[in-house]
């Protein structure tokens, strides 16, 4: 009965969305519907509303539908949106929404039966159901049956096997009915089979499939087995040693259709979203002249950005309460060793070395202080009998200091990278709109939004709220600040045109500063600001008047001085406290500590070797992405060039991804920068051209990707120079399209732009998921988000 309903609920919303779709296209022709359209419109309008309340009543369970109900609710949403989107044409009538109703329409038709074609794969053989209650199953190996509760129980490390022979019958699937303890996450299955190929030896491993807590859906395992089968064993183990209860087996149970939500709505917002920037007009305009909608837009896609940070965030914590986190009395160096000894006045931690650090002769080397059992404090910083800490004092004095002092509890390091990741994603998009608006103000405002969604998804910094720990904290500080100070710069006329703000440029050294504090990798930034700030001082210049009556430019003037105390004073004072705080504690103003650390190399006596720097100028910038057709889909190799020497690489905490290059693809105009720079017709703008982009968005993240040759690779390191590039990247683009008259140069720009968007949401996007939420030999923890994952690639599962 279900199955007839479903058809008849598949050809109303399909035919009412086709006449929905049939009406947009008159309205858009300004054509009037005969009295036969006109009949069959309010037919289909009536026959949307009904199929809506189905759908809401399927959705909150008041009608069920069986194996059809997921179907049920995407069919009438459906129609409902594309009577809706009919409605809104009418009102303002827009090619935009013909494109979206048939986007709606595409998506269900393909959700309902390409992307779940398992569910009718019972239409097409003789399939039997066999269900087999606990009781039933009880025989099996390592099977605990317990009658009063009429549930099999499998604990920790052990496994249920169940055996049926005999079967003699086609098996399409296995559903297993089972519920978790509150702390196990889902189960793993192996199912062995003999069919008619092969009647009197097991196919060891021929089926194979994870339960997953929460996805029901994940509990049927399809099969593609020959003819009749024998003999099936079943093997059922929990995962990261829970404790999982089967209720019973089932043999040949129709498999649900399973609607991924996630993947309806890409389908139908880039279709839209593609076309709005290739064909309307509205893309096309410029940003100058299109303000509020490129302001809409950047406040849509910051927020869904932020949005999904705390999304991430608080997946993270895998049911902890805030609360708990922010009442803890223990930390790290970060959260509680480094405030406790600012609070005693001390640039060393309380906590001294034991005995054993300090008679030992060598404690830099890893393998030698392990071989003697030396007990040290990991990744401390030991320095003449003290530990230190090398990381960032910014974010200490700014949130976990008063936060400490306040309360007596330490901050959580993953509320600290939450809130430095929001404000500087917050800061990121105000730099992109600045950028635009004062370097490339004519820039269509298609381009523009895409642009900042690629910048936004390949920035870096969701490989630090992907893994909150305490080495995210300075790296989600540096680039809060950072990306402030970059805006600042831009609108403070620095850089550009314009009267040059003091207050905006004071704000700019200020936060350049604070970042160099944060992380010290970004002091490189810091001195180009300062140079560009120097650089546009004759701006600020004065007139005096000569011997003779004459008016002569003269830069030390009073509004000279004033413009350079802002511009120096700030980076100067906090750079003298950094510096103080070296010297205190290393006799070397300029040595932050990090050789003195205790973690994977004595970095005291590492020798730099041209190989390892490539090594890592190939991983982060040039490593293309690997497809699979299973989990994770997306992934990358990590390549060490064939060297011989040893190179740290933190795959097992911190996963890699690939080179920024396949990350972002507008990052290949740097291979046309040349063609970029004959287009500008006077030297002088030539120059600044090369060191407004060379300088910050090629030379300096060269320079930090090749120091990581030393402390090694780890993804978190890309927020470190990924948006910087992919600005320079955007200059070389934009300005390129400014000067193309050509309209199909022009449309094949705009294409690029649309492709790159999906390549970055796929391959950035996908590898940043999957390591926020390892799923894998090394972590286990996530397997719903890995099951998610996999329902939006992988649909012929």
């Amino acid at each position: 009965m279900n199955t007839f309903l479903f058809i008849i609920m598949l050809v109303l919303s399909l035919g009412a969305s086709f006449c929905f779709l049939r009406e947009i296209r008159r309205d858009m022709r300004n054509e009037k519907p005969s009295k036969r359209e006109a009949t069959i419109t309010g037919l289909a309008r009536g026959a949307a509303v009904f199929l809506f309340f189905i759908a809401v009543s399927a959705a909150v369970g008041l009608i069920y539908f069986g194996v059809y109900s997921d179907g049920f609710v995407l069919l009438g949403l459906a129609a409902a949106v594309s009577m809706l989107l009919c409605e809104l044409n009418k009102r303002k009538s827009s090619p935009l929404f013909g494109t979206a109703a048939k986007a709606v329409f595409i998506a269900a038709l393909l959700e309902v039966t390409v992307f779940n074609l398992q569910t009718y794969r019972m239409f097409f053989g003789n399939f039997h159901e066999m269900e087999f209650t606990a009781e039933q199953c009880a025989c099996g190996d390592g099977v605990e049956y317990r009658p009063k509760e009429k549930d099999i129980v499998v604990k920790g490390n052990k496994s249920a096997i169940f055996t049926f022979d005999d079967i003699n019958e086609p098996i399409s699937d296995v559903y297993i009915d089972l519920y978790y303890e509150y702390n196990s996450s889902g189960a793993a299955v192996s199912i062995d089979a003999m069919d008619e190929t092969q009647t009197t030896v097991y196919r060891q491993g021929i089926g194979k499939g994870t339960t997953v807590r929460d996805k029901w859906h994940s509990q049927y395992i399809p099969l593609e087995l020959s003819g009749d089968v024998s003999s099936l064993k079943l093997t059922v183990s929990p995962l990261t040693g829970g404790i999982i209860y089967i209720d019973g087996l089932s043999f040949n149970s129709q498999i649900p259709i399973d609607v991924s939500w996630v993947r309806v709505l890409m389908i139908i917002g880039l279709t839209v979203f593609f076309y709005w920037i290739i064909k309307c007009s509205s893309a096309q305009k410029s940003v100058i002249k299109s303000e509020k909608p490129f302001r809409r837009a950047a406040v849509i896609i910051t927020a869904a950005a932020c949005v999904i940070a705390v999304i991430i965030t608080n997946m993270k914590l895998n049911g902890i309460e805030w609360s708990f986190l922010l009442t803890q009395e223990t930390g790290n160096q970060v959260s509680q060793e480094l405030p406790e000894a600012f609070e005693k006045g001390s640039t060393h931690l309380l906590e001294g070395p034991t005995e054993d650090v300090l008679e030992f002769d060598n404690i830099y080397d890893k393998s030698y202080r392990e071989a003697n059992d030396i007990n040290i404090k990991w990744d401390h910083v030991y320095y003449d009998g003290n530990y230190y800490s090398y990381y960032g004092i910014a974010p200490v004095i700014l949130l976990f200091l008063p936060y400490h002092k306040i309360t007596g509890y330490c901050f959580p390091d993953q509320g600290a990278v939450l809130i430095f990741s929001i404000i500087g994603i917050i800061g990121l998009t105000f730099v992109f709109m600045e950028f635009i608006r004062k370097l490339f103000p004519k820039t269509p405002l298609g381009l523009a939004v895409a642009g900042l969604v690629i910048l936004q998804t390949a920035s870096g910094i969701w490989y630090s709220i992907g893994r909150p720990l305490f080495y995210e904290v300075a790296m989600s500080a540096g680039f809060c600040f950072m990306t402030w100070a970059v805006y600042f710069m831009f609108s403070a006329n620095i850089v550009g045109g314009g009267k040059i703000s003091l207050p905006r440029t004071a704000l700019s050294s200020l936060f350049f500063a604070i970042a160099v504090l944060s992380r010290p990798t970004l002091v490189l930034y810091c001195i180009c600001a300062a140079g560009f700030m120097v650089f546009a001082l004759p701006r600020t210049a004065g007139f005096r008047r000569t011997n003779d009556g004459k008016k002569k430019q003269c830069i030390f003037t009073a509004s000279g001085v004033r413009y350079l105390v802002c511009a120096i004073a700030p980076m100067a004072v906090l750079g003298l406290a950094q510096m103080w705080y070296n010297y205190d504690r290393f006799g070397n103003p300029f040595e932050f500590g990090i050789q003195y650390s205790l973690t994977i190399n004595d970095f005291t006596k590492a020798q730099f070797h041209p190989r390892l720097s490539l090594i890592a100028l190939y991983n982060y910038l040039f490593n293309p992405p690997v497809f699979s057709a299973s989990y994770p889909f997306v992934s990358t190799e990590f390549q060490f060039l064939d060297t011989n020497g040893f190179f740290y690489e933190d795959r097992i905490s911190t996963l890699n991804s690939s080179g920024l290059f396949f990350l972002a693809l507008p990052m290949f105009a740097y291979f046309i920068a040349g063609k970029a720079l004959k287009r500008i017709p006077e030297k002088k703008k030539k120059f600044q051209a090369m060191a407004y982009v060379g300088i910050p968005c090629v030379i300096i993240p060269v320079v930090i990707i090749a120091s990581v040759w030393e402390s090694g690779y780890a993804v978190r390191y890309m927020v470190d120079f990924s948006w910087q590039s992919i600005l320079g990247a955007y200059a070389i683009i934009f300005y390129i399209y400014s000067k193309v008259n050509d309209k199909t140069k022009r449309d094949f720009i705009r294409k690029f732009i649309c492709f790159s968007v999906l390549w970055t949401l796929v391959v950035s996007g996908t590898q940043s998921v999957n390591q926020a939420f390892r799923y894998g030999t090394a972590n286990m923890d996530h397997p719903n988000v890995a099951y998610e994952t996999e329902q939006l690639y992988a649909f012929w599962k």
